[in-house]
């Protein structure tokens, strides 16, 4: 399955980025889509000098197993990155920074027309 992340209020997300690997975790009892883009974040604005992060952790704002079964979209997520670039994987949510509102769709196509 294609996934296509983008979003119309944050310029850093206006460009639409594949996802082109993802998994379902838990953090903090939270249902988190852990995905890797193909085009990277430019880091050094979320202080991360010499790191461009293409690992994002997405929170669905409204349904949180929407996840599960990734049928009904756009699904509309928090992104956030790792605070720090030293760190792997985060253990909590407090190793995470929000950074956007996006908006995950199954198809360009939608994604070029942010459809809702």
């Amino acid at each position: 399955m294609d996934l296509f992340l983008t979003s119309s209020d944050y310029a850093d997300f206006s460009i639409i980025r594949k996802i082109v690997y993802y998994e379902r975790i838990v953090i903090d009892n939270r249902n988190v889509l852990k995905v890797i883009v193909d085009i990277p974040l430019i880091g050094q604005k979320y202080n991360l000098r010499d790191y461009d992060p293409d690992v994002f952790y997405l929170i669905n704002r409204h349904d949180e197993k929407a996840f599960d079964k990734l049928n009904v979209f756009p699904i509309h997520v928090h992104v956030l990155i790792i605070k720090s670039c030293t760190k792997l994987s985060p253990v909590s949510l407090d190793d995470l920074q929000h950074i956007a509102w996006a908006a995950l769709y199954d198809n360009e196509t939608d994604a070029n027309k942010h459809r809702m």
